[in-house]
């Protein structure tokens, strides 16, 4: 099916009026990152069973007529992957469309694939493959060639299909209420595209040569890079290599002339920049050793490591039985925080994490309880 583009209000209200009945719509986005903190979006498609339109942003101001689509409690909008679109379309409307389905979710709870791309669950489903030409298309150049919007329209012309598909196996497998849970959560995580600014320091590479003392110095130079990229608008790296955070946590520089001495002339901050940088570098240096940052694995000693391997074995042949990936069922970072609080197996202890709760705590949460009382 050929995609139709939007580009005017007008055009837009017309696609209003022809989904005024609709309940149910696929939905995807292009957007552009590569330099920027916040994602620039580029284009938003939009299909039914029997419309197919690519929505341009940049021609027109299409956010109120995005609004009343995306953001009406009554349409089921169904993604793939969606996490990425949410937040780009939260930057781009001040809030995120509601009531999602999510196929990559819904595929995650019927097999051994977590987190399986579009192209792939299509060909598995449909037996259809698309065209990948245009993966690493710029979206934000304009006119855009019928290449891309054809590619851009297949990546919601299959939706319907598959929402129809995975809905009934869910249904089948008596999975419904997982999936529902599943996007229930998604929906409630009010913190979804707020950045956990005390865990910074664990998106940067090369961090596991420093000590304690010194991953509190790379977390106060993460800290004052997260702000300063959202405040130039400038991707983390763009601003200031890892690397870089890496060799300034080592030397833990106590002016801006050693800093300039570190970041060499590649990076122009202003004086005032680099002091902020100096000044959050003297206060981490004053955290006590037990309230910096550790290596969570590092933490553990070898008897916990074994036990560690244990929970994992048993979260592996649960998700072997269950026809699914273990990584959904719980992920490592979960089972060493259960391992962390031996001698706390009761629920209320553990309730926050998510395999503790809802259909994980009915598989796998209360028999990870037990083992852990156990050994």
């Amino acid at each position: 099916m050929k995609p139709e583009l939007i580009k005017s209000s007008e055009k837009m209200d017309e696609l209003l009026n022809r989904l005024n009945t609709v309940n149910l719509i696929a939905v995807d986005t292009e957007f552009f990152r590569e330099t920027t903190y916040y994602p620039q979006l580029a284009l938003v498609q939009v299909a039914t069973d029997s419309v197919v339109v690519c929505i341009d942003p940049l021609a027109f101001d299409a956010k109120p007529g995005l609004k009343k689509l995306l953001l009406d409690s009554n349409i089921t909008k169904i993604f793939h992957s969606c996490s990425q679109d949410l937040e780009v379309l939260f930057y781009y409307l001040g809030e995120a469309p509601n009531v999602i389905y999510d196929t990559q979710i819904a595929n995650a709870l019927l097999t051994e694939h977590h987190q399986i791309g579009y192209a792939a669950l299509v060909e598995n489903e449909l037996g259809v493959a698309l065209d990948k030409s245009q993966t690493r298309t710029n979206w934000l150049q304009r006119p855009l060639t019928q290449k891309q919007l054809q590619y851009a329209g297949d990546d919601v012309l299959y939706l319907y299909q598959l929402h129809k598909i995975l809905n009934k196996k869910l249904q089948q497998l008596d999975r419904k209420i997982w999936f529902d849970e599943e996007s229930k959560n998604l929906i409630d995580d009010n913190n979804l595209f707020q950045v956990t600014t005390d865990t910074l320091w664990t998106r940067i590479k090369g961090t596991s040569k420093l000590n304690r003392n010194k991953l509190a110095i790379a977390q106060a130079i993460a800290e004052w890079r997260e702000q300063l990229a959202q405040q130039k608008d400038k991707t983390r790296r763009r601003l200031l290599a890892d690397d870089i955070v890496v060799d300034l946590a080592f030397s833990a520089p106590e002016n801006t002339e050693e800093v300039e001495n570190i970041i060499g002339k590649k990076y122009n901050f202003t004086q005032q920049e680099k002091q902020k940088l100096v000044d959050a570098i003297n206060i981490a240096k004053k955290t006590p050793t037990e309230q910096c940052p550790n290596n969570r694995f590092n933490m553990l000693d070898n008897e916990q490591k074994s036990l560690l391997k244990t929970l994992q074995q048993l979260t592996n042949n649960k998700a072997e039985k269950l026809g699914i990936s273990n990584t959904i069922l719980s992920s490592k970072k979960t089972l060493e925080t259960l391992v962390l609080s031996r001698g706390q197996t009761n629920l209320s202890c553990n309730s926050k994490l998510s395999v503790m709760q809802g259909w994980r705590l009915q598989c796998i949460g209360q028999e990870l309880l037990e083992k852990l009382k156990k050994l």
